[in-house]
């Protein structure tokens, strides 16, 4: 009967010091990493299918319609915001969305009239940022 008594005493503190030795082995949290990483998908255009080097009639007329999908879209809190790049590289814009998976960044991706008329393609890639919900982006 002692020896079970001694039993039920030492099994709560094994109990105790296994939680505690748990709790130590936890790696400290990185104090370089911004505490509020949130993930989105960056799209970057790229030539599509008909792009036509240099400007031509077909890439003046999707423009407009390419620039108002833009501001729809940041008007919908689905893109955070978009812009071209300055240099003359194969990629020529990007654009952060909010969407939930890659297949909806990708349905979004392709209802941009450039990207329907052939003349951009897109690539989509996950990332972690730290949250952009404060970010404002002005027309």
């Amino acid at each position: 009967m002692r020896a079970r008594r001694v039993t039920l005493a030492v099994v709560p503190f094994l109990l105790a010091t296994a939680v505690w030795a748990a709790g130590q082995s936890k790696s400290p949290p990185l104090k370089d990493v911004p505490k509020d990483m949130r993930p989105y998908f960056v799209a970057f255009l790229v030539a599509g299918p008909k792009h036509v080097a240099g400007e031509s009639p077909e890439h003046t007329a999707l423009l407009p319609r390419h620039l108002a999908f833009i501001r729809k879209m940041v008007g919908e809190k689905k893109m955070v915001f978009a812009g071209p790049f300055a240099d003359e590289g194969r990629i020529f814009g990007i654009t952060v969305l909010a969407a939930s998976s890659l297949e909806e960044a990708t349905e979004w991706m392709d209802q941009d009239p450039a990207v329907k008329a052939g003349f951009f393609a897109h690539e989509i890639h996950p990332v972690l940022f730290p949250s952009l919900d404060t970010l404002r982006v002005r027309y």
